[in-house]
């Protein structure tokens, strides 16, 4: 079966005037495509049994779901469709996934965003490590650490140097140093 696909979804100008009261009294919002296709109205018109995607300009799908009542698509496009990759899970699509057109295909990242995902990642491990470094360091700054907390600090030292030197422009291929235990 070939995929369905409606917009982008924009504001809706020329609304009845129940649609004003509405969107005046109760913050509903009214959209449709370039086709004139009113999401209310296609999101009764969905099959149950069919997965909808939700993508945006670039075709990175942004939310996904069988039930469409729980998806809005306001600046961006949807897909009925009904061949779904084995591994694509809905729940968990971190923008991983892209639509095609076509099909549903998993992501592929430029080198750009694959070393800023590789900086995210290091940050957050470096703030790990800066949380393990605190009390140990404090303890010898009051001449109160143990050897093992010398110890201690000394590792969560060197790994967070160790990160601090990482060539993040190689990402993925990077290896990361391994945690102090």
């Amino acid at each position: 079966m070939k995929a369905k696909i409606y917009g982008p979804f924009s504001p809706r100008e020329n609304l009845t005037e129940e649609e004003k009261e509405l969107a005046t009294t109760r913050g509903v919002k009214f959209i449709s495509d370039p086709k004139g296709n009113d999401w209310y109205t296609l999101v009764r018109k969905f099959s149950a049994d069919t997965l909808k995607i939700i993508f945006d300009d670039t075709g990175i799908i942004r939310l996904a779901s069988y039930d469409a009542s729980t998806l809005w698509a306001n600046g961006q496009s949807v897909a009925e469709v009904d061949a779904i990759p084995e591994d694509f899970d809905p729940g968990t699509l971190r923008e991983c996934w892209v639509f095609d057109g076509k099909k549903i295909i998993a992501r592929s990242y430029t080198a750009d965003e694959l070393a800023e995902q590789a900086t995210v990642t290091r940050d957050n491990l470096q703030a790990e490590a800066a949380l393990k470094i605190a009390p140990l360091q404090d303890a010898v700054d009051i001449d109160d650490a143990t050897d093992e907390e010398r110890a201690g600090l000394t590792a969560w030292k060197k790994y967070r140097v160790a990160l601090n030197r990482l060539d993040l422009s190689t990402a993925p291929d990077i290896t990361w140093p391994e945690a102090p235990q």
